[in-house]
């Protein structure tokens, strides 16, 4: 079994290959609740080359990362090993006739949270499942999935929080895109202009400097779509693609805020912030590791 990072690690060890590939393989699993034999279809590798706005993966690969599921009771696969305690717990609950609905009703990742919740799993852990199911939601399930992500990520990164730094601001990035998806546009417009400079601030790491820049154009793309009164599910920009450097920043644009970010990032030291399942071009990874670990120290880790 693969380990769940809530930040897609796996990525990385793929964006040097020469050709997107997404595979699979057929694994041989007991389910550890009821002890069910079967074997499943399972995704062994994936490429992205980009992310969405929530952070959901672009590219040869699924985004969420598929889990495996017991066929004969709906058991999801999510880590190698559990407590005793554990066990009984959520053996409990997946014979529950509540559970039970869920399969007919709910995608994975919202059972997942839920299966999460039972064993009282840490907080963020259960905000990065909820995160993921939202990008498995239908148009009727969106609101209420991203209503109980956003509450779970606000517990996370309190808008009157004043310790700071890269794992907030990813995840108040977050809350501001949820905030347009469900067309609040007036408060994601005051979200995103208090976060814009405090990007320089926030940021810190290796790659401080790719990972500002990243940051403040994705928050200045928010704004236009703002502008616009665009909620649709919207692909971010790379700042750092090459084609954009060499273009230089175009006036009235999202360069525009990431040269100011820059500018005014000179007497800071700058930190590094991570987006959950994203990856950019091979050029962009060490961008997107640094990114990808705020991401995982947020949203915590269990095993897939």
């Amino acid at each position: 079994m693969k380990r769940i990072t809530m930040g897609l690690g796996v990525l990385l060890a793929t964006l040097a290959a020469p050709a997107a590939a997404m595979t699979f393989m057929t694994v041989e699993y007991v389910c550890p609740v009821g002890g069910e034999r079967f074997s499943a279809s399972t995704m062994g590798s994936g490429t992205a080359f980009g992310h969405f706005l929530d952070g959901r993966a672009h590219g040869a690969i699924q985004s969420p990362w598929p889990l495996v599921e017991c066929p004969g009771n709906g058991f999801l696969l999510f880590r190698e090993t559990f407590g005793k305690a554990e066990l009984e717990a959520l053996g409990a609950y997946v014979q529950s006739d509540d559970y039970q609905r869920l399969r007919t009703t709910e995608t994975s990742y919202w059972r997942l949270a839920q299966l999460l919740r039972v064993i009282d799993a840490p907080a963020a852990e259960q905000a990065g499942a909820l995160q993921r199911a939202s990008w498995q939601a239908s148009p009727a399930q969106y609101p209420r999935y991203v209503a109980a992500a956003s509450a779970a990520f606000a517990r996370q990164c309190p808008d009157g929080e004043t310790a700071r730094d890269g794992q907030w601001l990813y995840c108040q990035m977050l809350l501001g895109e949820w905030e347009r998806r469900l067309s609040r546009f007036e408060p994601a417009r005051a979200r995103f202009n208090a976060l814009l400079p405090q990007v320089a601030a926030l940021v810190t790491g290796p790659d401080r400097e790719r990972v500002a820049r990243q940051y403040a154009a994705e928050i200045a793309q928010q704004l236009e779509l703002i502008d616009a009164g665009d909620s649709r599910s919207t692909m971010a920009v790379d700042a750092n693609a090459p084609a954009a450097a060499a273009a230089g920043p175009a006036p009235g644009s999202a360069a525009d805020a990431v040269s100011a970010a820059d500018a005014s990032a000179s007497p800071v030291e700058m930190v590094a912030g991570t987006t959950a399942d994203a990856a950019s071009m091979a050029a962009d990874a060490a961008a997107e590791a640094a990114r990808e670990a705020n991401a995982d120290a947020l949203a915590g880790e269990g095993d897939r």
